[in-house]
């Protein structure tokens, strides 16, 4: 499916099937532009040239006696 034809119907179905049934329509409009969003960069990433060290890390330490 293509991100154009990805409607406000689908949306509303993704969403009930993970449990989210009280979402308004603005809510629902915000979740398709996020999709259609988010659909576009991964379609944009070149992921058949990444490696395990692209990946980002957080790293945290902590201090001993703070």
């Amino acid at each position: 499916m293509s991100d154009d034809a990805l409607t406000l119907d689908d949306i509303r179905r993704m969403a009930a099937e993970i449990g989210m049934i009280r979402l308004t329509d603005a809510h629902l409009q915000e979740l398709l532009r996020a999709t259609r969003t988010a659909r576009a960069r991964r379609a944009a990433l070149p992921f058949a040239n990444l490696v395990p060290a692209d990946e980002p890390a957080h790293v945290f330490r902590l201090e001993e006696g703070k």
